[in-house]
């Protein structure tokens, strides 16, 4: 298996970890996209991260691997910590696969990298909060059309 490849694995096992229990564990191992919905985003964008580690760190390409695994990331149950610190377990991987990386140079990488997770995770949470504030409002909005139905006025 290339260093890659080795990297992309540990870090998709240490970023199911967040999870625990039997969903850490299915996330590693199955691969169908719908039978395992978050092992299968884990995995595939995990895998271009990597690839950007490596390589050229596009920050649109980076940016867009994000978006997905924490779009799944700030619907759960998990806090900041949880959802973006497994950014970070990719320092000790990488020290240990891929020696060649060690420095400044890999450091920084993973800092962009955890940048943009937080970027994203912060962006995702927002688009929650305005959805919540919409749907709040718009039961308000149906409270008083029924409270002004209900007392003979016109809606």
């Amino acid at each position: 298996m290339s260093v890659p490849a080795t990297v992309a694995e540990r870090w998709l096992a240490a970023a199911a970890a967040a999870y625990g229990g039997l969903i850490a564990e299915h996330a590693a191992t199955w691969r169908d996209p719908f039978r395992n919905p978050i092992g299968h985003t884990l995995r595939r964008n995990l895998a271009a991260l990597v690839r950007e580690f490596f390589g050229a760190m596009d920050e649109a390409s980076i940016d867009a691997a994000f978006a997905e695994i924490m779009a799944l990331r700030s619907i759960q149950d998990l806090s900041v910590e949880r959802a973006v610190g497994f950014v970070f377990t990719l320092r000790d991987i990488a020290r240990e696969q891929a020696p060649q990386m060690q420095g400044v140079d890999a450091d920084g990488r993973i800092d962009r990298l955890a940048l943009s997770a937080f970027r994203q995770y912060l962006a995702c949470r927002e688009r929650l909060a305005e959805l919540k504030l919409n749907e709040q409002l718009r039961a308000i909005g149906v409270a008083r059309r029924r409270a002004a139905h209900s007392r003979g006025a016109p809606a």
